[in-house]
Order: C-alpha cells, then sequence, then structure tokens
C-alpha cells in the first residue's frame, strides 16, 4: 500500500524540513510503487494526486526528479503527462526520450514544436515507428535525421531511406551513420554504393551479407581508389611506369581503372596504361592522344587496349579537356576536373544514342 511507504517519519520530516532532498525521497518512493504491479487502484489514485502537486513545486530539481522517476512508469494520466512536457528541457526532455506510452501523435506534436532537443529526444527512443521516421526524415533537420539513423531500434522502411539518400546524398554523418546500421535492405545500398568513401564500402563488405556480385565489385572498386591515390603520390614517369608495369603483371590493369585515371587528370597513369595494354611505346601513344586532328587514331589505340567503346565518351571527354585547359598534371584540382568531365558526359548523352542510361550510370560511378 501507498500508505505504508509513506510512513509516519516520512510525513513528519517533510513537514519540519520540506527540503528538496525530502521531497526527492518521497518522489522516488511514490513513482517506484506506482509503477509495480502490487499498487491498488485507491493507492494508484493517491499517488497521482501527490504527482500533480509535485509537478508543480517550485524546485526545479523537485520537478527534475519526479520526471526522471516517471519516465519508467506508463499510463501516467494525460494531464501529469501533459504538465511534464510543457516544462523546462531538462525535465521534459528524458521524458520524451523514455516515456513509452507516449503515441505518435504525441510525439508529432512535440516534432512539430521545432525545438530540437525534443525532436532529437524523439528520434533517439526506442522502437520508433515507420510512420514516425517517415515524419521526422521529411520534417526534422539534417542533424536529427541522423539521429535516428544511428538509432538501431528506429524502424525505418525502404522508401524513407530512399528519401533519406535523395536529400542528403552529400551529407557525411547521415551517409556513414546509414552505413554503419546493422540491416540495409540490398536496394538501398546500390542506390547509396557510388556516394560513399571506399572506407564505408570496406565496413559494408565486412559486416552486411552482400550479394556475392556487388561484393566483388565493391571489392574492385576499392582497390582503384587506392590505386589512383597511390598514383597521385608519384612524382616521376618513372615511378608510375614501374607501378602501371605492376599492375600490369597482376592482371589488375582494368579498362574502369584507367578510365577513373583520366578522368581525374591522371594522364601519366592514363599513358602508360595504353603502352601496356595496346604494346604501344610511350612516344607514339603521346603523339596519339594530342594530336588534336586525330581522333581516329585515339579510337584505334584504345580498341587495341581493349578498352569497351562505352568508355569512350569519358575518356575523349577528359582528353578534350586536358587539350583545353592545359590541365595541371601535377593534379592539384581532382575534383574539379571530374565535375568537368561528368559534364561533357551529360552533354554528349544528348547527341549519342549508342550510349544507354547504364552505361553513363557506369562511367559517372567510375569518375566519382
Amino acid at each position: 500500500m501507498i500508505e505504508d511507504s509513506l510512513n509516519a517519519q516520512d510525513v513528519i520530516n517533510l513537514a519540519n524540513d520540506p527540503s528538496v532532498e525530502n521531497k526527492n525521497l518521497i518522489a522516488q518512493k511514490i513513482s517506484s510503487l506506482y509503477n509495480s504491479s502490487i499498487i491498488t487502484p485507491a493507492s494508484a489514485k493517491l499517488a497521482e494526486d501527490i504527482f500533480r502537486i509535485m509537478i508543480r513545486d517550485t524546485e526545479i530539481k523537485v520537478r527534475e526528479t519526479l520526471s526522471n522517476c516517471l519516465k519508467n512508469c506508463s499510463n501516467l494520466p494525460k494531464d501529469v503527462v501533459d504538465a511534464i512536457l510543457k516544462d523546462a528541457d531538462i525535465i521534459a526532455i528524458p521524458f520524451i526520450q523514455y516515456y513509452s506510452s507516449l503515441t505518435d501523435e504525441d510525439l508529432i506534436e512535440i516534432i512539430d514544436s521545432q525545438k530540437k532537443a525534443r525532436q532529437k529526444a524523439v528520434a533517439l527512443r526506442k522502437n520508433v515507428s515507420s510512420d514516425l521516421s517517415d515524419y521526422i526524415t521529411n520534417t526534422c533537420p539534417s542533424d536529427i535525421v541522423a539521429t535516428l539513423i544511428s538509432n538501431e531500434s528506429a524502424d525505418i522502411e525502404e522508401k524513407t531511406f530512399n528519401t533519406i539518400i535523395d536529400k542528403y546524398s552529400q551529407d557525411e554523418t547521415i551517409k556513414t551513420n546509414m552505413i554503419y546500421r546493422s540491416e540495409l535492405p540490398i536496394s538501398v545500398i546500390e542506390k547509396i554504393i557510388d556516394k560513399i568513401s571506399y572506407k564505408l564500402k570496406n565496413h559494408l563488405i565486412l559486416n552486411h551479407h552482400l550479394p556475392k556480385n556487388m561484393a566483388s565489385n565493391l571489392v574492385e572498386d576499392i582497390k582503384e581508389k587506392i590505386t589512383l591515390d597511390l598514383s597521385e603520390d608519384l612524382s616521376t614517369d618513372k615511378q608510375i611506369e614501374d607501378l602501371v608495369h605492376q599492375l600490369y603483371k597482376a592482371n589488375r590493369l582494368t579498362s574502369g581503372l584507367i578510365t577513373r585515371a583520366i578522368c581525374l587528370g591522371d594522364l601519366s597513369f592514363f599513358e602508360y596504361a595504353l603502352v601496356y595494354l595496346s604494346e604501344t611505346p610511350i612516344a607514339e601513344v603521346r603523339k596519339i592522344l594530342f594530336n588534336n586532328q586525330a581522333d581516329f587514331m585515339v579510337r584505334n589505340l584504345l580498341r587495341k587496349a581493349f578498352i569497351p567503346k562505352s568508355m569512350f565518351p569519358a575518356i575523349f571527354s577528359a582528353l578534350k579537356i586536358i587539350r583545353e585547359i592545359r590541365f595541371d598534371c601535377g593534379r592539384s584540382n581532382r575534383k574539379v576536373f571530374a565535375h568537368k568531365v561528368i559534364e561533357r558526359i551529360l552533354s554528349y548523352i544528348k547527341d549519342n544514342e549508342d550510349l544507354s542510361q547504364d552505361d553513363i550510370n557506369y562511367l559517372i560511378s567510375k569518375i566519382s
């Protein structure tokens, strides 16, 4: 009985010394009993009346203690819940995050308040529903969406993930939180795969059950990026030729790798790759590549090196940009250069029916 839990000495102490400490002790006692299975209806009503008094206490520490005690209860009277939710953040936020009896309607009202600390508390709740996840995604700022994604218990449907990818494809925190979730739909992985770093791709390979083909493609993609990062640090033609030679002997001098290289402005790597793949001397390769009047010779060289025709537009775009702006192949601005190449490829689509959308998507994935 609640009457028994509040013994006579408690009442005397509270009357003689209505201190924060005494009030906190009583709040803990009553809320503990209220949350038990043995409380009677009469005792529950008495406890609720005491809650109503204490939630209006002038001491914020008393209200904070009561809120922290009540957050683990369930089915509290609505007026008590409303009073806590309208109180200061230090009192309301823990209650918002942990009180299980709040409905989606209650939580949407909190989200609509546009108070970020409270929105974050909603996003951190255990077992956020799929509907609420979707509402947060479409309503809240990016940092709240990132918090939601990091909440493993939140139910996030495929369509919501797709919305997140469309809205936040450049947000590194959101992409990282997404990849580090323990489970992701394969269709979502396929959609985000070209937008993430090879560090995150490596995490995908190690921690998600990917289809064999997808895992193999990811491994190859990571190898290509690491290889070109290595090439970027080399300063002489001899060092670059040695790297290309090693890749050639290991059967790793792929068409995708050399296409990506030229689209990043790594001209020396591209030249030596053609030397080995087409068995053409370096002087001849350079003469062909920079003869503005002999594109047919470039095409023949690429065919001789077994470069797929679908990659020709990207390669020709990169070569044309190098010729036009005399790009510094010391590789000082790779991202700007790659962006220019992508623009050229997209403009090429309008005038060329031979290039399929799959080809375009593949080329852009290789450049980015």
